[in-house]
């Protein structure tokens, strides 16, 4: 029991000890920056005094520990305002950085903030109309080099440049998070590809047949009026990837899956307002889940699986591939696609094979979607085709191809049908038991009965202000 006692006493008083050694130490000029990141210990907090710090580049490169991070933050979260051509760069692991607010800067190259190490943290920070006085200047206003870094609880206003909001690596950027951010008002611009609000690279981005991803996670957001290129909002690149439990509101684009497979889009809520150019969730490639999805009032489909593009030889001679070694678009095969709630859409509930044929033919979009499930969906008040399945041309070069059938099961379908006819088995003409009102937001209660029951406001904003 003594000796019990003493390691006790032992454990304690290391404990007291390192408690002791750790500092916070408030850095009131620029100048002290550099120098107090370098004499940091494990576990220290580095407060920068409230006011303005203009054209700062922190490279944050204190040698913490998993147990004993160091963290830089504001004096109070918000008034720490970095001005000019201020930057963050993540350098060495286990950093935080808290409470910065990055406000109506600009940058010629590089990212506002930079992860170049692994398991730092950026938290409780903003970034807001740090942009370029020309719009082709492009840089990324957060970009990750690194693995298990977290980005959560930040407020990402007014990208109005070229390249994304928000940037994965194709190399070595793995297991990254953000979550309980708020994106807003990120304009359209007209014919500029390439300004996704985030866009995640990495392993599968190039088609590799390996079994890595970039096993990065989206959750608990919310994108309101996030528009930036119009197309995707989120575009997966990569594979094994997870979006979930985000709210879109009035955001034109969509939830993608661009490149890669093992995707999952589950438990989204999609607003569109009926605002232009706002569609669902959209899908390429293999081996994908969206389920539990809720998707209202876009202005085009709800959810789109696309034609994949034939890439082996040509089929007639005019093919002119837009890609030199990859085709434009997979084949969704062996994809889940269950339990999803798509309401009052302007185009179609579900369209399976969106852009067969497109451009044919120079280039050779005719793989059709096959070996899909289609569960428990409710389809209701769309004004296409509550299911759209485009339906193969079987004259020569195309009647080479062979696909298998995608499987539909007790799907509930109401206002419009399918361009099938007689409809599919498993697509059931059945009114479903509930009323929609406009702007008003639900949930599935009981997805076998078909019934749904509204969100208060608290359990919407929620989802984000975790």
């Amino acid at each position: 029991m003594k000796t019990i006692k003493k390691i006790i006493l032992l454990i304690f008083l290391s404990s007291s000890a390192l408690l002791s050694a750790q500092k916070t130490l408030l850095i009131t000029k620029a100048c002290e920056l550099k120098s107090a990141i370098a004499k940091a210990n494990a576990g220290d907090v580095l407060v920068l005094r409230n006011g303005e710090w203009k054209n700062l580049n922190i490279d944050f490169n204190a040698n913490a520990n998993a147990s004993s991070p160091i963290t830089l933050r504001a004096e109070s979260p918000g008034k720490v305002i970095l001005t000019g051509n201020s930057m963050l760069t993540f350098s060495k692991p286990y950093l935080i950085a808290e409470g910065l607010f990055f406000k109506n800067g600009k940058l010629e190259s590089g990212s506002v903030v930079n992860f170049n190490a692994d398991f730092c943290r950026l938290t409780n920070s903003a970034i807001v109309d740090y942009n370029p006085e020309m719009f082709d200047v492009r840089y990324y206003w957060i970009y990750l080099k690194g693995s298990y870094n977290r980005i959560d609880h930040c407020f990402l206003k007014g990208k109005s440049n070229m390249n994304p909001v928000l940037g994965n690596d194709n190399e070595n950027a793995r297991y990254n998070r953000v979550d309980s951010c708020y994106i807003k008002d990120i304009p359209y611009v007209a014919k500029a590809n390439g300004r996704e609000i985030f866009r995640i690279w990495g392993y599968g981005h190039d088609d590799q047949t390996g079994d890595d991803g970039a096993y990065f996670t989206i959750e608990y957001n919310l994108f309101d009026h996030a528009d930036g290129e119009g197309t995707e909002i989120v575009s997966l690149k990569s594979n094994y990837n997870v979006v979930r439990f985000n709210t879109v509101i009035a955001s034109r684009g969509g939830l993608v899956g661009r490149r890669g497979k093992f995707n999952t889009f589950d438990s989204n809520i999609v607003l569109g307002q009926g605002v232009k150019g706002t569609t669902g969730i959209r899908v390429a490639g293999a081996n994908h889940s969206v389920i539990n999805n809720y998707i209202s009032d876009v202005s085009e489909d709800g959810l789109r699986l696309i034609a994949g593009e034939y890439y082996e030889k040509s089929l007639t001679s005019s093919f002119a591939p837009k890609k030199k070694e990859l085709p434009k678009y997979l084949q969704v095969q062996n994809g889940y696609f269950a339990y999803n709630a798509i309401i009052n859409c302007g185009g179609n509930g579900i369209d399976v094979g969106f852009s067969y044929k497109n451009d044919w033919p120079d280039l050779q979009m005719v793989l059709l979607p096959e070996k899909n499930k289609f569960e428990k969906n409710v389809v209701y008040n769309c004004k296409g085709y509550s299911v759209n399945i485009e339906i193969q041309d079987k004259q020569k070069p195309l009647d080479v191809f062979q696909f298998k059938p995608n499987n539909f099961e007790a799907n509930i379908i109401w206002g419009s049908g399918s361009n099938i006819s007689p409809t599919p088995a498993g697509l059931n003409m059945e009114k479903p038991n509930f009323i929609i009102s406009k702007n008003e937001l639900y949930q599935f209660e009981n997805i076998k009965n078909n019934t749904l029951k509204p969100l208060s406001s608290k359990e919407v904003g929620t989802r984000w202000k975790n």
